[in-house]
């Protein structure tokens, strides 16, 4: 199980931050009560003292924590819309080609491109799991059997051949990126590394505010909700495939559909 959970992912954005908020205000709302503990509230000067650039190293280290981490899966989603668009017009490039062919072989093709297509998108749901659907491989290598084999004896048919077979390869490889891309997501340690300095940064804010507890409250809620929206960033944007904003097979639906 991933963590966190696809569920997550298939929650609108406003219910995503709210669920986000609650947790992180949770946490906050338990450090805060820690730091009242009889005993700890002993300390509470001795806390109080902690120096500012302590709790600014801290809130530096977790911002460019989350800055290289947003970074990483922003240039994700990208390749992820970028591979998708590719494998669409890899499509809309042997569409021109294969309208200089005969009839049956350009229907024949075209049938192909359109099984390929379905099996795209029958993959869809489970590419971030299981990685390639078998009917998607097997459709591909379909329509490279027919390039292959379909035609003619010829300089024409050499040529026509030859660029078809490019914008296959161009297929293909748009496929296994695509697909690396749907497993490439925030691994576990990165969550546990990004939590762990944000729930270090809450201390800090607490105790160095220990002594004041009006003032406390209002720094530790607004640390709580800079680390909520950050958080928040990050989980709109991971996993392109998945969830109420994923990309879709579309395109690729798009140009199969316009060669049947």
């Amino acid at each position: 199980m991933r963590i966190p959970p696809d569920l997550l992912y298939e929650l609108p954005p406003a219910a995503i931050f709210l669920v986000i908020a609650a947790l992180v205000g949770a946490v906050a709302l338990a450090l805060q009560a820690a730091l009242h503990v009889t005993r700890l509230r002993k300390s509470a000067a001795d806390l109080s003292r902690i120096t500012t650039a302590g709790v600014t190293v801290a809130g530096a280290l977790f911002g460019l924590s989350m800055t290289f981490l947003a970074n990483a899966v922003w240039n994700s989603e990208d390749q992820a819309r970028e591979t998708v668009n590719a494998e669409a017009r890899s499509i809309r490039v042997m569409e021109v080609y294969m309208a200089s062919m005969t009839e049956p072989t350009r229907e024949g093709l075209s049938r192909l491109l359109a099984d390929y297509g379905r099996a795209v998108a029958a993959e869809w749901e489970t590419m971030a799991e299981a990685g390639g659907g078998a009917g998607a491989e097997q459709a591909l290598q379909d329509v490279y059997a027919a390039v292959i084999r379909g035609f003619a004896e010829g300089e024409q048919n050499r040529v026509l051949q030859q660029r078809l077979l490019t914008s296959l390869d161009a297929l293909s490889a748009a496929r296994q990126q695509r697909l690396s891309i749907a497993q490439n997501y925030v691994s576990v340690s990165q969550w546990i590394l990004v939590t762990g300095l944000g729930v270090v940064l809450l201390v800090l804010m607490a105790a160095s505010h220990a002594d004041f507890p009006l003032a406390q409250r209002v720094v530790v809620a607004a640390t709580a909700l800079a680390i909520s929206i950050m958080l928040f960033v990050i989980l709109l944007h991971d996993r392109p495939f998945i969830g109420y904003r994923a990309l879709s097979p579309d395109p690729i639906l798009r140009a199969t559909e316009a060669l049947a």
